[in-house]
């Protein structure tokens, strides 16, 4: 199947740069995109997502795609955002960790992973730079199309109507009685979240620039893709992040609250609610157990008090081994110790940069994070879009949840994609001055 999605790449990105990008975002959806141990016929090492490798094949790729692009992207961008100095800081790290424990493997497993992050940051900028507005459009609505089928098939094999996807790594089996289904996040389509709070935003903008059938698409199938997650984080980031839209909205521009278009989502929205209540009782019965256990458990091993124990672990390592600015290195030198306590690699942010980059890292982390939030609040005084705005409220609910929890697949090239949309927001917006500008 990998094999279809580099075709398409590569006959789809000679019309339009932004269709090479089809191949690695295939690459990290994983089985979700129908890549798992049934459509990889060779080098399955490679090639699925739970060996990592896919990740070195993704970054040789994007170097390929912007070598042939090499006459078109414009690389000033890249020295627009204090990324250069962060990936200065990472690579000062790596140096230090190759004098102090050589090359041997764990080492370049770890700094893999922070390469890549900063490394697919830069070749998307340059990848994205490449393409006009018309361009731009086409592949926002290509993905929302994409998403919104996975987001059906997804669905469909969560309910357990049809084993669409390969059944053997799904998360979790829940039996409740006469109905069974699956709770899983591999087979979950990569950007429904990101994609779904941006056509929220085009739909309350009553925006042209998308297809207005493709949005809808997405704000139709994203909610149930929501219910079968069954993550309580994932639900209260999603309310959250429309209710800072709406705000935002109000205070801005607040004859946009009545027009149509917030009145068709108002109506959408409890048509799908009512759905799920009278089809999906099961799984809503579940869904609320786990909300309502939020409030019992809140504070048990199992939550909170995990991740705090997390904090406070990775403090007194660095601490003890007296390297609390600049961590223990890059390397796998304290994951056991960590390890002890629980899944701390996926469950925490703080530590997990306290551990490999130390205090300096870890401001040097959030500095990035609050860098991009304020500089689209900026932008947004001066011009007010949808895009801008859907990325100003998923920027600032992930970087207040990341405080106490995980949430991102470490050393994944697209980790800084909405970094990237914001750069390349603001450079169509500013080079043709015509990008849903409002």
């Amino acid at each position: 199947m990998q094999f279809f999605y580099l075709l398409l790449s590569i006959y789809f990105g000679r019309k339009n740069p932004l269709y090479y990008l089809i191949f690695p975002i295939a690459l990290v959806s994983g089985p979700g995109a129908f890549i798992d141990p049934r459509t990889v016929l060779f080098a399955a090492d490679v090639f699925l997502i739970g060996k990592n490798m896919y990740k070195d094949v993704i970054i040789i790729y994007l170097l390929f795609v912007v070598f042939s692009l090499r006459k078109q992207w414009s690389a000033n961008l890249l020295l627009k955002t204090p990324m250069l100095l962060y990936g200065l800081f990472i690579m000062v790290l790596i140096f230090l960790t190759f004098g102090a424990s050589g090359t041997n493997y764990e080492a370049v497993y770890v700094m893999r992973l922070f390469i890549y992050t900063v490394l697919g940051y830069f070749l998307l900028i340059l990848i994205f730079s490449t393409a006009d507005t018309r361009q731009f459009i086409s592949f926002i609505n290509i993905l929302f199309v994409a998403t919104g089928i996975l987001s059906i098939f997804y669905v469909i094999n969560s309910a357990n109507i049809f084993p669409i996807f390969y059944q053997g790594n799904l998360y979790e089996a829940i039996d409740m009685g006469q109905v069974s289904f699956y709770r899983d996040f591999s087979t979950m389509p990569y950007f429904s979240h990101l994609l779904f709070i941006l056509a929220f935003s085009l739909t309350v903008f009553k925006s042209k620039d998308c297809n207005r059938l493709a949005v809808s698409f997405v704000l139709v199938t994203y909610p149930f893709v929501l219910l079968y997650t069954f993550t309580r984080s994932l639900l209260a980031a999603t309310v959250i992040e429309c209710a800072i839209i709406i705000l935002t909205l109000v205070i801005k521009s607040p004859g946009r609250i009545f027009r149509t278009s917030t009145i068709i989502i108002a109506v959408a929205c409890l048509s799908i609610f009512w759905i799920v209540q009278a089809k999906f009782k099961s799984q809503l019965s579940y869904f609320t157990q786990r909300v309502e256990s939020a409030k019992n458990e809140g504070a048990n091993d199992e939550n909170v008090n995990i991740r705090l124990a997390y904090h406070l672990k990775a403090y007194e390592i660095v601490n003890e081994n007296h390297c609390l600015l600049f961590g223990g290195g890059i390397n796998k030198k304290y994951e056991p110790e960590m390890a002890r306590i629980g899944a701390w690699i996926a469950d925490s942010t703080i530590p997990f940069f306290l551990i490999y980059t130390g205090l300096i890292g870890v401001v040097f982390y959030y500095f990035i994070g609050f860098y991009f939030l304020f500089r689209t609040i900026f932008f947004i005084r001066n011009q007010f879009n949808p895009f801008s705005l859907a990325l100003l409220a998923l920027m600032l609910s992930s970087l207040f949840s990341s405080l106490l929890m995980g949430g991102y697949s470490w050393g994944d090239p697209f980790i800084f994609f909405p970094f990237v949309l914001v750069i390349t927001i603001e450079n169509l917006i500013t080079k043709e001055n015509i990008l849903m500008v409002i």
